[in-house]
């Protein structure tokens, strides 16, 4: 086993591109990298904040119980638009859209809903398939 370094961390470490068909062309769908893990995690609050401040929903940031059933009641239109913005790219990795760019999430908005079920398809290929578990595992 050899010593791994900063260099070959970066560079054997990108995230998997997988094609997929929507119309008559090819895509690229990229793996979640760190930063993207990141903003899903994290962002994603601070978005849900902003919209509901924008929305005129008073949030109680001193209740974090209740802070998370208040954001979960919170409407965001580019909910879909920003999970297909992070994930298309072209075939080195780079996406074709911005998250961040309201005038993209509106386009990608207004596309065919089968380009979101697509999406949602070729993602549910990449989920482990559950393993049968063994009759004789099973407690009765």
């Amino acid at each position: 086993m050899t010593i791994g370094t900063r260099e070959s961390l970066l560079a054997e470490n990108k995230p998997k591109l997988k094609k997929m068909t929507i119309g008559n062309a090819e895509y690229f769908i990229r793996e979640f990298n760190v930063g993207d893990m990141n903003r899903s995690l994290y962002g994603q609050q601070k978005v849900m904040c902003e919209l509901a401040e924008a929305q005129g929903i008073e949030l109680n940031y001193d209740d974090p119980e209740e802070l998370v059933k208040q954001l979960s009641k919170v409407y965001d239109p580019y909910r879909l638009a920003r999970n297909l913005a992070i994930r298309l790219c072209d075939e080195n990795g780079n996406n074709l859209f911005d998250f961040e760019n309201t005038e993209d999430l509106e386009a990608l908005s207004c596309l065919d809903k089968s380009v979101s079920e697509e999406l949602s398809r070729a993602l549910m290929e990449e989920q482990p398939k559950n393993s049968q578990t063994d009759a004789s595992s099973k407690s009765y």
